[in-house]
């Protein structure tokens, strides 16, 4: 599972979800993401980051951090980190 202290994004506009383990960021990176921010950086980093912290090359916290940046640049960072 690979937890982390929480993160809230918005899911919709009035609806906000917590995310908690490496495996729910990866997932939101790869099947929820908003379309028009697919090809950012910040999401692309996110997303490499957080297959590393799966497979055990990469860090929980690098991975909650790449988030984190990525969930800022799309807009739906629902809390400051």
């Amino acid at each position: 599972m690979r937890p982390f202290t929480p993160i809230a994004v918005w899911e919709a506009p009035s609806v906000r979800r917590a995310i908690t383990t490496v495996d729910e960021a990866s997932n939101w990176l790869i099947y929820r993401w908003p379309e028009e921010h697919l090809n950012d950086p910040a999401r692309q980093a996110a997303t490499a980051a957080c297959l590393a912290a799966l497979d055990g090359s990469g860090e929980v916290e690098a991975a909650r951090a790449a988030f984190i940046s990525a969930a800022e640049a799309a807009r739906i960072l629902a809390d400051a980190p």
